[in-house]
């Protein structure tokens, strides 16, 4: 997906957060009801009142007299009484004040003439007045306002308006009745005509109210078969006058201009859920300050919220996807200077989730992804952003952890089970014993390939890497003899289905729903709660087995309120815990919040991610496998992840496949709990420090007399280690503090 100005157009408008509330975009007029009932339910009634007079030319005339079209598209009404616009508007007036502003109109030369002096008339005489314009207003009766000012009630209500029109360059031509108004056009820059009912047929562009060929515009009374609504006279001379002002300053008549007046807005807005909320009104009145606040406290502030509610990543950067992808173009098309936007482009999981509950499909991670790569191609990825997770890539695809056998005295494999680079690196027995299993019940030409699917470089954006590692795959594929793959990783599953087609795959679930539950395992009554994965959230079939699976097992299911593919993310996608750990976190304290009980994944990261932060959760392999200690296993470190892939690889060589292997003593460390947690946040493993340990060995350390401890540093690859330690015992080392960073250190001196 190419990031262009087009494409950019295209993805926002599948952004509907700024779109109008259905019932603003049924007012002629787009009164902001939303805002005004935020704000008087907040008991800021000036606010209020500011945002009212912002789009209505005569407020306290409307705020009597509207025939309040909002009501009927007003979402409140789906879950209660729809809201009483009329009357809060009127209470905002009432009760709210705004401080007087100096008016700087603009100076223009160009005169306009109104024919008509009633609502649809003023209203465009006051609107062109606001911009500078001088005009001339002609009515043929004495007074103005046409029939409304022939109600007394309202006499004190249409003076004050009137006198407003007072501000500005517009005079009033009474009792004179324009026959012709074409013949103004020889006095006047341009005429509006809005006079009575139409009584002659006009060639009216219902667009932009032009009468072809000429500098005449018409509206309101003068183009409609019957009088219309007050609401409506306002719109239309509003938008008279803007088309009146475009053709004076001889701009597009048309452009931009096709949400005016009523129209269906895109907007969606979860009502179902809401609690019914009834009206104490009955009728429109006028209400007190309580009163007020009451009845604009029952407003649902229509938006749409589904992708910020669900992810925990739009929530941190305080945005939603319209406003994130503006960024990430503006991130993109900087050619010199900071790329604030890195941060944010580099902390999203990827999960498409926000897709899942998007009303309109709008997939964030997408243009994420791709923003991802063009980096790297254009060499403005920062070397840290995702330097560990691809060398701990690297590490799972290498000679120490890396693995492709036929079954034991098969030279081809039927069969080949693909575990995935994190179920091997947290539950290497669990592996284990699933591969017997498979080779047992399943089929003894079952092979074993131990390695990473390469997701960690298509989510860093290394396009290169990533069709490295797609062909290492596929090399041990086709020397095993192109078996059926059978995988344990629904992330792995997505890779393979989506990037190496050609590979026919299953997965464990569905093999073990044609086998049966291993030996030994005895179904019980329990209670589960199915947490889905974000690389199952495509395949149905995935989800739909693991639940039949879990039944089998003895558990009664209950679901998530975000489950099948509207599932939350655990917080590992995207290489997040790698590139911003507190987003990472964040997404998971929110999984956690959800507190349904014991939840069942099928993905090992959500399960080592929950039980990280103190929450209950098993994998279903390891409850098949190793039931005994599945609930309180610890989530690995980084270092024992990386320790558990190289001992599963000499495990199985050793005891499956009956090799010699040579095994490396290793110097020992030890450290405390709190060391421990400072390494893992740190990312520094147990490797770096060693290699470090290594150099001071050869009397390159240095003593501080202080603490006791020697420190000692080296450079592995492009970061700086530096270490505190103390030597227990020969080959034992006590490891008190250690950080790093990504300077590179010469000439320093040496101390034994």
């Amino acid at each position: 997906m190419e990031v262009n100005q087009q494409k950019l157009h295209e993805l926002e408008q599948l952004c509907v957060r700024e779109q109008p509330p259905a019932a603003m975009a049924a007012c002629p007029l787009h009164v902001n009801c939303r805002d005004i009932c935020g704000y008087i339910a907040a008991g800021s009634f000036n606010e209020a009142r500011a945002v009212y007079e912002k789009s209505v030319p005569f407020p306290e005339l409307l705020c009597r007299v509207c025939e309040q079209p909002c009501r009927g598209a007003c979402i409140r009404g789906n879950c209660g009484d729809a809201l009483w616009m009329r009357s809060l508007e009127r209470a905002a007036l009432d009760l709210g004040q705004v401080k007087a502003k100096r008016v700087f109109l603009p100076k223009r030369k160009e005169r306009a003439a109104v024919v008509g002096g009633g609502i649809t008339g003023l209203t465009a005489a006051m609107e062109l007045g606001k911009k500078g314009y001088q005009v001339t207003v002609y009515e043929r009766e004495e007074t103005l306002w046409g029939s409304l000012g022939q109600d007394g009630q309202a006499r004190e209500v249409l003076e004050r308006e009137t006198k407003k029109l007072s501000q500005y360059s517009i005079s009033f031509r009474k009792g004179e009745e324009i026959a012709d108004p074409a013949s103004l056009c020889r006095e006047y820059d341009a005429v509006a005509v809005a006079w009575g009912v139409k009584d002659q047929p006009l060639a009216v562009n219902r667009d932009s109210f032009q009468i072809e060929g000429t500098a005449m515009f018409a509206g309101g009374g003068a183009i409609e078969e019957k009088a219309g609504s007050c609401v409506d006279g306002m719109a239309q001379g509003k938008r008279l006058a803007v088309s009146v002002d475009r053709f004076l300053k001889k701009v597009s008549m048309n452009a931009g201009r096709e949400k005016e007046g009523i129209f269906e807005t895109t907007l969606h807005v979860r009502w179902e859920e809401e609690e019914k909320k009834d009206s104490a009104l009955k009728e429109d009145v006028v209400l007190t300050r309580e009163e007020a606040m009451a009845e604009a406290g029952r407003c649902l502030d229509c938006k749409c919220t589904e992708c910020t509610d669900a992810c925990a990543f739009m929530r941190h950067y305080k945005s939603y996807p319209k406003k994130y992808l503006r960024e990430i173009y503006n991130n993109l098309s900087i050619a010199m200077g900071t790329r604030h936007a890195n941060k944010m482009i580099n902390s999203c999981t990827l999960c498409g989730q926000c897709a899942s509950v998007c009303p309109h499909g709008l997939n964030l991670g997408e243009t994420v992804l791709e923003a991802r790569r063009i980096m790297v191609e254009k060499g403005k990825m920062p070397s840290s952003a995702f330097e560990f997770a691809l060398n701990d890539l690297a590490y799972s695809n290498s000679e120490l952890a890396f693995l492709s056998r036929c079954a034991p005295g098969s030279k081809r494999s039927d069969y080949v089970f693909f575990p995935g680079c994190q179920l091997t690196a947290a539950a290497p027995g669990t592996v284990e014993r699933t591969y017997r299993d498979l080779l047992e019940r399943w089929n003894e030409k079952t092979g074993l390939l131990l390695g990473c699917c390469g997701v960690t470089a298509d989510w860093a954006g290394e396009r290169a890497l990533f069709a490295k590692t797609k062909e290492q795959l596929t090399r041990a594929w086709q020397q095993q003899g192109e078996p059926v793959v059978i995988l344990a990783c629904p992330t792995c599953y997505d890779v393979f289905q989506r990037e190496l087609p050609q590979i026919p795959c299953l997965g464990i679930w569905e093999v073990l729903l044609q086998t049966g539950l291993p030996e030994g395992y005895v179904p019980g009554q329990k209670k589960g709660v199915i947490h889905d994965s974000c690389g199952a959230r495509s395949h149905p079939q995935i989800r739909s087995a693991v639940r039949t699976l879990a039944r089998q097992m003895g558990y009664r299911l209950s679901e998530e309120r975000y489950h099948e593919k509207q599932s939350l993310c655990c917080g590992y996608g995207g290489l997040a815990p790698v590139s911003n750990p507190q987003v990472a976190d964040e997404m998971t304290e929110q999984w956690q919040q959800e507190d349904e009980g014991l939840r069942l994944t099928y993905c090992v990261n959500c399960r080592d991610r929950m039980v990280k932060k103190d929450g209950k959760a098993v994998h279903i392999l390891e409850l098949l496998y190793d039931p005994q200690s599945c609930e309180t296993r610890r989530a690995p470190t980084w270092s024992v992840r990386r320790d558990n892939r190289f001992e599963l690889k000499r495990k199985v060589r050793e005891e499956i496949w009956q090799e010699k292997v040579k095994k490396e003593e290793q110097m020992k460390l030890v450290y405390s709990q709190e060391t421990e947690t400072l390494l893992e946040e740190r990312k520094i493993l147990e490797s770096d420090i060693r290699e470090v340990l290594e150099k001071a060995q050869q009397g390159q350390r240095i003593l501080d007399r202080t603490s006791g401890c020697y420190i000692a540093h080296r450079q592995v690859g492009n970061v700086t280690f530096w270490v505190y330690f103390r030597e227990k015992e020969s080959g034992v080392y006590e490891v008190v503090r250690a950080y790093s960073h990504r300077m590179t250190i010469t000439g320093e001196g040496e101390e034994a």
